[in-house]
């Protein structure tokens, strides 16, 4: 172990740093974000699949402005914390990874869209494969950030994903729109519990 690593990085302060990391990670709104854009695109799918690519693009559109509308969020009831720039990176790396993978769906958002079961010999539809590769991302997730609705989310599609293995479906969609409704509706619950715990500065 390098001496600068016992020195800025010991066990307590990696701990502290953690605990930081999961108070600041436990508004709910990204979780809403996701869920929400889960559902739409769900919806979307089931009832106006054409439409799913234009969807999708208003999706990614949106994302920027909900990230800064959350840091403002947490700022005014937490005030702002600075992370160790090992943590930041691998963030960055995370949104990168999200961004990619997003935009690869935006890539097949429209041949996607018109499609219907019927049109296919796959043992698997697009949607179960989209909420497993989900699943599977968020399961890494959990595993490196120590949050535990991650694993629950992680769980919730996989078992999303085989509904249309037990239910005949007429339309792609609806494992995304059921355990998108799930993420929303946990996510309401930690946004609730967030403004309790923690109101904005200066209205104590």
């Amino acid at each position: 172990m390098k001496g600068s690593d016992v020195v800025t990085n010991p066990p307590e302060l990696k701990e502290l740093e953690q605990r930081n990391y999961k108070a600041t990670h436990s508004d709910g709104v990204i979780d809403v974000f996701v869920g929400m854009s889960m559902v739409v695109i769900g919806v979307t799918w089931i009832v106006i699949p054409n439409v799913l690519s234009v969807v999708t693009a208003g999706v990614a559109i949106s994302i920027s402005p909900m990230l800064a509308w959350r840091r403002r969020f947490i700022e005014d009831r937490t005030g702002y914390v600075m992370f160790t720039e090992p943590r930041r990176l691998w963030e960055r790396r995370i949104y990168t990874t999200a961004a990619v993978l997003f935009g690869g769906f935006m890539l097949l958002a429209r041949p996607l869209g018109s499609l219907q079961p019927e049109d296919i010999d796959w043992m698997v539809g697009p949607d179960s494969l989209v909420v497993w590769l989900v699943a599977a991302v968020l399961l890494l997730l959990g595993v490196q950030t120590k949050l535990t609705r991650l694993l629950v989310y992680s769980l919730v599609l996989t078992a999303a994903g085989t509904i249309p293995f037990v239910i005949s479906t007429e339309s792609f969609g609806w494992p995304l729109l059921i355990s998108g409704a799930v993420i929303v509706a946990v996510g309401s619950a930690l946004i609730r519990r967030f403004v309790i715990r923690h109101p904005r500065i200066g209205t104590l």
